[in-house]
């Protein structure tokens, strides 16, 4: 019964704890959506500018990277719980003979990996999540104007 009410809590753990990862922010865009401040207003200089349009598109490339990590986490997470079901509704039937057992034994072991490594790569992920939009935010949070903007654009090829 005690490994039952592991196996729950692991599984709710894995639920609610996937479902917190979210898709990397799309820097690039973001950027470009920004309104440009007004003149005399603080603003980054045009290289500044420039050296954040680079850091946000290869930002944006990173972010694909987290968000394919992202795809790999919520996997694990569903067959996790696919296991369980599988395990629960197992484990209300019985009646196993030798090689029912050996299977059972296998979704068990392999639930118990599952649980290892997403408990180990969901904190890496959230580290990385948290240290892309930290990075872009501190370098390249300052307004800019219209006309430094459009100067960066053309020297970079960005439509």
């Amino acid at each position: 019964m005690n490994r039952r009410v592991a196996l729950l809590v692991f599984t709710a753990t894995l639920v609610l704890t996937a479902s917190e990862a979210d898709a990397a922010r799309p820097l690039l865009a973001e950027l470009l959506a920004r309104a440009p401040v007004d003149a005399g207003q603080p603003a980054m200089t045009s290289l500044a500018l420039q050296v954040c349009l680079r850091l946000a598109r290869e930002l944006d490339r990173t972010g694909t990277a987290i968000d394919t990590e992202i795809a790999a986490i919520d996997r694990l997470a569903a067959e996790g719980m696919f296991l369980q079901n599988q395990i629960d509704a197992e484990l209300m039937l019985g009646g196993y003979d030798e090689p029912g057992l050996n299977d059972f034994q296998h979704r068990l072991i392999r639930h118990e990996q599952l649980a290892k490594q997403f408990q180990a790569e969901f904190p890496l992920y959230q580290q990385k999540q948290k240290a892309y939009d930290a990075e872009f935010d501190r370098d390249c949070g300052q307004g800019f104007t219209a006309g430094d903007l459009g100067a960066a654009k053309a020297k970079l090829g960005i439509k």
